[in-house]
């Protein structure tokens, strides 16, 4: 655990070389599971995709996510939620924010807080290896270039 944190935090780390890393976000609000693919790169822009089931249909939402060093720690700030591949806004999805702080035993804590206020308790892991990278993104109609 303290290997996949510490991995973490270096790989959130803006860093010169014009890397990306993806991450897998598993949250849950209400009833409806959430599972997100984030693609960072190393200046702290990146692009998120969130997969949910609701209203009888799987829905795809896409957003422009910035990495920002708070005095509490990580926050990812999701930006402009909209249906994926498409420019059109989603009406009722609000945009994600993910809360990232490792305590003194180096416990990683994940929290999402969406912009309506609604909180949620998150998972994050680092998807390690092209082929791995490749096959998470392709359950988001994704891959890498």
């Amino acid at each position: 655990m303290k290997k996949l944190t510490f991995l973490l935090l270096v790989a959130l780390l803006p860093v010169i070389a014009k890397a990306q890393d993806v991450y897998e976000i598993t949250f849950t609000a209400g009833i409806t599971r959430y599972r997100a693919a984030l693609v960072l790169w190393s200046n702290g822009s990146g692009q998120m995709r969130v997969r949910y089931y609701a209203n009888n249909q799987t829905n795809l939402i896409e957003q422009t996510i910035r990495l920002e060093n708070t005095q509490y720690g990580y926050r990812l700030t999701g930006y402009n939620a909209r249906y994926a591949d498409t420019q059109r806004r989603h009406p009722n999805y609000q945009p994600d924010n993910f809360y990232l702080s490792q305590d003194d035993y180096g416990n990683l804590t994940c929290l999402n807080i969406d912009d309506n206020g609604t909180t949620s308790r998150c998972s994050i892991r680092l998807v390690q290896g092209y082929s791995s990278k490749n096959t998470v993104l392709s359950s988001f109609n994704w891959r890498l270039d």
